[in-house]
């Protein structure tokens, strides 16, 4: 026993421990030490032999919460182990101002009138109400009211499978192997230039180069790689020459309209495309900020 207190403690912390802990991951937790800093010998010890006895009735895989609704009893005396070990700050109350507090421990949404009015107690509140903690008051050390919403407790709901893939920069082999296609396409083209030289057809392998590369880099599946053969295919035809007109309605336009269709199914295209976006955007957003 001791003498009915007043204390503050992190509600938060406990009811976060009791939707996402079960007694069997607590007891781990509770034996390699990880509460032994602000739990005392005692509660150790009888935390311990109740999340046991809950682990032999065969709740050991359920969460703390529905245990507590399974065994309110045991449940009762495991939140306030767990409210103890919480407590930030505990101040006894006198005899005679305990008859001004409920009959039975519980919460308190603020000191009542003659108790608000005692220096010790109204700064314990004031630090409570600004560190965001919750009073109560106990009679006995492990003695905290359970919640009473704790059907609303339930864990929270299971995010979506994220279907779309995320884009990831090349690395290690794929992305030397990037970079040497890359720089032989651009060494195709501009070398001839050096020496004066057109090339007569550019689209040829500098443009098949610097497709594979990108292709490579961003580690197209095969839809990928079928459409930007087909919008190769398209750059090489005899109607895309310097001496024509720049398209022509066949094949050029069903071509092309196939390898967009085949590059647009293809998932990491669209992968790498979400990225390029939103890296437009942000980049857009900050030079707005400026």
């Amino acid at each position: 026993m001791i003498q009915p207190a007043i204390v503050s403690y992190d509600r938060a912390q406990v009811i976060e421990l009791i939707r996402t802990q079960s007694p069997e991951a607590l007891r781990a937790r509770l034996r390699a030490g990880d509460f032994d800093a602000i739990l005392d010998p005692d509660g150790h010890a009888l935390l311990d032999e109740l999340l046991t006895a809950w682990i032999q009735r065969a709740v050991g895989p359920l969460t703390l919460r529905d245990a507590m609704l399974i065994d309110p009893y045991r449940g009762r005396q495991v939140y306030g182990i767990l409210c103890s070990m919480y407590v930030d700050r505990r101040v006894a109350v006198p005899a005679h101002l305990a008859v001004h507090l409920p009959a039975a421990p519980t919460d308190l949404a603020e000191l009542p009138p003659p108790l608000a009015d005692q220096p010790e107690l109204a700064d314990l509140a004031a630090q409570a109400a600004q560190a965001g903690l919750v009073l109560a008051w106990q009679a006995q050390r492990y003695d905290f009211a359970p919640p009473s919403n704790l059907i609303e407790l339930t864990l929270p709901p299971p995010q979506p499978y994220r279907t779309e893939l995320v884009f990831e920069q090349p690395t290690g082999l794929r992305r030397w192997i990037a970079i040497v296609l890359a720089v032989s396409g651009v060494a195709f083209l501009i070398i001839p230039l050096l020496f004066g030289h057109i090339p007569e057809h550019p689209a040829g392998w500098p443009l098949a180069l610097l497709t594979l590369a990108l292709m490579i880099g961003i580690k197209a599946g095969l839809l990928g790689y079928l459409g930007a053969f087909c919008i190769w295919l398209v750059a090489n035809l005899p109607s895309l020459r310097h001496d024509t007109l720049p398209i022509s309605l066949w094949p050029d336009i069903p071509l092309m309209a196939l390898g967009l269709l085949l590059l647009w199914r293809d998932r990491r295209v669209r992968a790498m495309w979400r990225f390029v976006r939103r890296q437009f955007h942000h980049r857009r957003d900050a030079a707005g900020a400026d």
